[in-house]
């Protein structure tokens, strides 16, 4: 990685160090040194690395780290995209994240690998700075957690599932800062880079204590690395250990009333919420991530997240989620919006992410996966009871029906919080579109228009969509290859 994995200074806040802890842009021109002069200074760099991830773009197209999020849903099976929009078709249509030379590969890349370096300093550095004992602390354990979070998602996603692939060579680990004559990392195997985001998450939760973040969701208390960790075993299928940490994710969190459902999944302090990216009128570019999932907003520019039509068949009339779905009769006429998502009146969105919601699905499948059937159906209706969909007996359903119960209502829960492509490796399933027959149509009001489906059917090399595909492995960017020897 030399000449690419940059010092401290390139990522954190500015000299100034303002006491708003988001409310300033990332900068280059912060020493390291005037970094570690105490504590206090040292916490800006977490803050300072959370607004480069989620602010910083490489292309309009690649809104900062939420663009993984967009991606993986993408390349799912219930996001449907017009010919040629603008902004994931290349992901939806499978050419994007297997090119060297991709916008979304080299911004994923960048971001988690700076980010990891920004971790590595303060992790190293913390214990020698000045300050009070129990905020160096913390400081280090959320270090850890965003260590770990990075390299489970570089895992997730550079890599195939990781029960296939333990010894598969992923991607390199990085423990110690780097400059710009930092020789480059070997990759490790899947199994190992796993490994090491376990020891970080762990590190993180035994030492995290009761922090709880306060009101702002993009700090990383407990219950954010109980929900991480949920998911990298949930990864590793190691069913208990996904249990006992969604548990604790998203015990103290309260269902979201049904209104709230409605209400454009926009607020950092909906109840369920347990991480989240919030905005403000002074800071906002993450929410042009709602340019591609508003749907239904008139300001928003792509709108190009519209739902497969034959999504809507999966919910029943009582579910609330239900009245999300609207038929496009102007900009994209026959389009299937799913309101979902949509704009502040000020043109700002907040950014899910982890959710009650998805802890409490960790925690079905799990206890499926362990035999404890009648459990993991409560825990699969308690999140239907609260969006007020139907709970059918599901008491002769087998381990593995069950299974594909639960599996569904996580497409239904978590459309476009970036799930799909991550689901779809972890299950060795296949990408699955239905074509829309030529000629289909609805009627809305008066008018009988033409329905519009999925417009990609098959990869780009005219095979049929299949499990384990390397079309669903994002490729190690070129430059990378190019400035590190040892990668390939």
């Amino acid at each position: 990685m030399k000449k690419i994995i940059y010092i401290i200074a390139f990522t954190i806040l500015g000299a100034s160090f303002h006491s708003c802890d988001l409310d300033t842009t990332p900068t280059n021109a912060a020493e390291s040194d005037i970094v570690f002069e105490s504590a206090e200074n040292a916490e800006k760099v977490l803050n300072g690395t959370w607004a480069y991830m989620m602010e910083t773009f490489n292309s309009y197209a690649n809104p900062g780290w939420a663009c993984l999020f967009r991606t993986s849903d993408a390349m799912g099976n219930d996001v449907a995209m017009q010919p040629n929009k603008y902004g994931y078709y290349n992901q939806y249509s499978f050419t994007a994240v297997v090119s060297t030379s991709s916008g979304t590969v080299q911004n994923v890349w960048r971001i988690a690998y700076k980010t990891i370096d920004n971790m590595n300093h303060l992790i190293t550095k913390i214990d020698g700075v000045p300050g009070e004992a129990s905020l160096k602390a913390r400081v280090k354990a959320q270090a850890y957690a965003l260590r770990g979070y990075m390299y489970l998602n570089l895992a997730t996603y550079f890599s195939g599932n990781y029960k296939d692939n333990v010894n598969t060579p992923s991607v390199p680990i990085y423990l110690a800062p780097t400059d710009n004559n930092t020789e480059g990392n070997v990759k490790e195997t899947l199994g190992n880079v796993y490994k090491q985001a376990e020891s970080d998450l762990l590190e993180a939760y035994k030492a995290i204590g009761s922090y709880n973040g306060g009101t702002a969701k993009h700090k990383i208390n407990k219950n954010v690395v109980s929900g991480v960790l949920a998911r990298l075993y949930l990864q590793t299928e190691s069913w208990a250990d996904a249990e006992k940490y969604a548990k604790e994710a998203e015990a103290t969190y309260n269902w979201m009333s049904q209104a709230d459902y409605l209400g454009g999944f926009n607020d950092q302090n909906n109840t369920e919420w347990i991480w989240a990216h919030g905005q403000t009128a002074n800071q906002s570019n993450a929410s042009y991530n709602f340019h591609f999932i508003d749907v239904s907003s008139s300001s928003s520019f792509y709108y190009s997240f519209m739902a497969d039509p034959y999504f809507k068949d999966y919910f029943d009339e009582s579910d609330i989620r239900t009245q999300l779905f609207e038929w496009d009769t102007t900009r994209y006429e026959g389009g299937l919006m799913y309101k979902k998502f949509r704009f502040k009146a000020d043109q700002t969105g907040d950014l899910v992410m982890m959710r009650k919601a998805e802890m409490v699905l960790i925690e079905a499948e799990a206890l499926a996966e362990q035999n404890q059937l009648t459990k993991a159906i409560e825990k699969l209706n308690e999140l239907r009871v609260a969006r007020g969909a139907k709970t059918p007996d599901l008491a002769s359903r087998s381990k593995d029906q069950l299974v594909e119960e639960i599996l569904l209502e996580r497409r239904k829960e978590l459309f476009g919080e970036g799930f799909s492509l991550s689901d779809i490796k972890r299950r060795k399933k296949s990408v699955e579109r239905k074509e829309v027959p030529s000629g289909t149509t609805v009627t809305v009001g008066n008018r009988k228009i033409a329905i519009q489906g999925h417009t990609i059917l098959k990869f780009p090399d005219g095979t049929a969509f299949k499990a384990d595909s390397p079309y669903y492995i994002f490729a190690i960017p070129s430059s990378e290859s190019q400035n590190n020897p040892n990668i390939d």
